[in-house]
């Protein structure tokens, strides 16, 4: 693998990361503010960024290089 194809696995990592991270919590906003019961109503999460996608994927990089 190259150090390109490396980086950009660990950026779709990143990315993954904070897709699914983002899924759970739109999911649990939907399924609060969809009960009648719940007066208070939530607001629904940001998307992530491209710039969060890098700054996960740079946390992920220094923990990678800096394990042994």
């Amino acid at each position: 693998m190259t150090p390109y194809q490396l980086r950009f696995e660990v950026f779709k990592q990143a990315y993954e990361m904070l897709n699914d991270q983002f899924s759970i919590e739109y999911d649990t906003v939907r399924v609060w503010n969809d009960d009648p019961d719940n007066v208070v109503k939530l607001d629904y999460p940001s998307f992530p960024t491209l710039e969060d996608v890098l700054d996960q994927a740079e946390s992920i990089n220094n923990f990678v290089s800096e394990r042994q």
